[in-house]
């Protein structure tokens, strides 16, 4: 697909669009973009290298990843992103933090005619959250609407289509040209918020000098899947220890288990786990495994990542929680 004129972001002819003079991507056709939405990235030209509906929905993803978080945020410093699209590479550890592949965003596209209304309505609540606000057809729509037309009729008309199907499904009232999302539609905001508030993936574990670095292996497959690694030492409470861990359990999108150090508590976790229908991933470290000390055979049994490892744990780790339960690089 040629890029236009027109910021691939906002619409609009004014942004700035200049080549990057250092860094690995010089000399690529890759360009520092600063956009009048306040957006600021690197676009490698793999993003828009492709059919063009298919390079859209791409641009799509990046506007609502930057829309929800502007910046990669690292030790209280915001960082700039390197948006780049390779598929093969999926799944991979990026030697630079702030790489996102766009390949990974991708996986949250929307997948069905439904799947669109209700993140379309989603997206609505995120960007316009106070209730009662009246909404007005603007070009951002393109984007929360997941449209894909080329052209400015074809894309108006996708938006105005979208708002009307919307309304026949009682997410949105309308007075002429005037929205306002409804009871229904707030009703599905929550549904969908409840959904990515299940962000988090539990670590049951012993937790032990020996562990630390298993642990760390753990803590960074989590984060780089997108969620939120819980280890229950690490969080401040005043109750009682099980109930505590049965509640972080429970709003846990999925539970990693580490059996290369026997721990009964684990096991038990587990097995609550499995009880409320989470995913449970079992790990051993290989020698352990093949060992006298492998672990119980209820667990055994279990499709177990075997790693040799802490970087080999890690990699796999997060392949497998990209197999299982999904990357959670949620969209607005």
């Amino acid at each position: 697909m040629e890029m236009t004129d027109k910021c691939p972001l906002c619409g609009g002819k004014e942004c700035t669009r200049k080549p990057i003079t250092e860094g690995e991507w010089v000399g690529t056709d890759s360009f520092y973009l600063q956009c009048e939405e306040g957006f600021r990235c690197t676009i490698h030209p793999s993003v828009w290298h492709g059919e063009q509906k298919e390079v859209i929905k791409r641009f799509h993803q990046i506007y609502l990843q930057m829309k929800k978080a502007p910046f990669i945020n690292k030790n209280g410093h915001n960082y700039k992103y390197y948006f780049f699209y390779e598929e093969k590479s999926v799944g991979k550890k990026q030697d630079n933090f702030q790489k996102v592949n766009v390949a990974e965003l991708m996986k949250n596209y929307p997948k069905s005619f439904m799947d669109k209304m209700e993140k379309a309505v989603y997206n609505l609540g995120k960007t316009y959250p106070t209730y009662g606000y009246t909404i007005c057809a603007d070009f951002e729509m393109t984007h929360l609407f997941y449209c894909d037309g080329l052209e400015y009729s074809e894309y108006a008309m996708e938006v105005s289509g979208t708002l009307d199907i919307l309304c026949e499904l009682g997410y949105l009232t309308h007075d002429l040209s005037n929205y306002r999302i409804s009871a229904k539609g707030w009703e599905k905001v929550s549904e969908m918020e409840k959904t990515e508030s299940n962000n988090q993936g539990f670590i049951a574990m012993s937790f032990r000098s020996e562990t630390k670095t298993i642990s760390d292996s753990f803590k960074t497959a989590i984060l780089k899947s997108g969620y939120i690694p819980r280890r229950i030492d690490e969080k401040e409470h005043n109750n009682q220890i099980v109930p505590e861990i049965l509640f972080e359990i429970s709003r846990s999108k999925f539970v990693v288990v580490d059996v290369t150090y026997p721990n009964y508590g684990a096991y038990y976790e587990a097995g609550y786990a499995e009880a409320l229908g989470k995913e449970v991933i079992i790990c051993c470290r290989e020698d352990v495994f093949n060992s006298n000390q492998k672990p119980h055979f209820d667990i055994a049994q279990k499709s177990s990542i075997v790693w040799k490892d802490e970087e080999d744990l890690e990699n796999r780790l997060y392949r497998r929680i990209e197999a299982t339960v999904g990357l959670n690089v949620k969209m607005f």
